[in-house]
C-alpha cells in the first residue's frame, strides 16, 4: 500500500462533514433497514433499491440542496447518473434524505469551503452499495473521511464513498464488485457529527455534482 503524503494527510485529517447541521428526519420514508443476522452480513444484505425520489431532510433545510418540491422532493434528482462509464445509482443507499448538496458551504464563524459531494443521512443507518460494476481502489480508514471506498468504474470514472460504519471485509485494493451489491454500512466515522453517506462522483479527476450530473444520457 503506498504511503499517503504529508500533505495529503493534513487535508484528509480536517475533511468530512463535521459542518454538516443534524438533520431532521422524515419517519415514514426512512424506517430502520432491516439487517440480515449472522456472520455473512453482506452476502446476506438485500440489493440495492433503485429510489425513484430523494427527499431533503427537513423539508429543504440543509445546504445546497437544490430545488425542493411540495412534498420535499429534491426535484433534480433522476435515479442513474450517466457516464462514459455506463449508468451509476445516484442514491446509493438502503434509505437516506438528502442533508446537504455540492457546492460552497458557508461557516458559522463567517468561513466556508466547498463540500464535493452528497452527504445521504439516515439515523438508523444502513447497507451502503457499490454505483455500479468496478474495481475497488482502496477500502480503508481516510483522515477526516473515516472509513471510506473508493472504486473505479473505468473510463475515468469513480464513486467514493465515506464515514463508514463498516466496510465488507471482503473488499480490498483491486477486487472487482458489481453494481448494486453491500459494499458498507452507513456510519459517522472521521470528521461526522450523524450518520450519513458522503457521496462523490469523478470524472476525469474533477469531481461533479452527483444530484444533476449525467441527467440524461450523454451524446457521444
Amino acid at each position: 500500500m503506498k504511503r499517503t503524503p504529508l500533505v495529503l494527510s493534513a487535508v484528509l485529517a480536517i475533511a468530512g462533514c463535521a459542518s454538516t447541521p443534524q438533520p431532521v428526519y422524515r419517519t415514514s420514508p426512512y424506517a430502520a433497514p432491516r439487517v440480515p443476522s449472522g456472520p455473512n452480513l453482506f452476502s446476506q444484505a438485500p440489493s440495492a433499491p433503485l429510489h425513484s425520489e430523494l427527499f431533503a431532510c427537513n423539508g429543504g433545510g440543509g445546504s445546497n440542496v437544490g430545488p425542493v418540491g411540495e412534498r420535499g422532493e429534491a426535484t433534480l434528482y433522476t435515479p442513474y447518473i450517466h457516464t462514459a462509464a455506463g449508468a451509476l445509482l445516484r442514491n446509493p443507499t438502503e434509505s437516506a434524505c438528502l442533508s446537504s448538496g455540492f457546492g460552497w458551504r458557508t461557516l458559522a464563524n463567517g468561513g466556508g469551503r466547498e463540500h464535493t459531494g452528497l452527504d445521504l443521512a439516515n439515523p438508523n443507518g444502513g447497507f451502503v452499495y457499490a454505483a455500479a460494476d468496478g474495481w475497488v481502489s482502496y477500502a480503508e480508514w481516510r483522515g477526516g473521511y473515516g472509513l471510506a471506498v473508493e472504486i473505479d468504474h473505468g473510463h475515468g470514472v469513480r464513486t467514493f464513498y465515506a464515514h463508514l460504519n463498516e466496510i465488507d471485509p471482503n473488499l480490498s485494493s483491486g477486487a472487482f464488485v458489481r453494481g448494486g451489491a453491500a459494499i458498507a454500512r452507513m456510519g459517522a466515522t472521521g470528521n461526522a457529527t450523524g450518520v450519513h453517506l458522503h457521496y462523490e462522483v469523478s470524472i476525469d479527476g474533477l469531481k461533479v455534482d452527483p444530484l444533476n450530473y449525467g441527467a440524461a444520457p450523454p451524446l457521444f
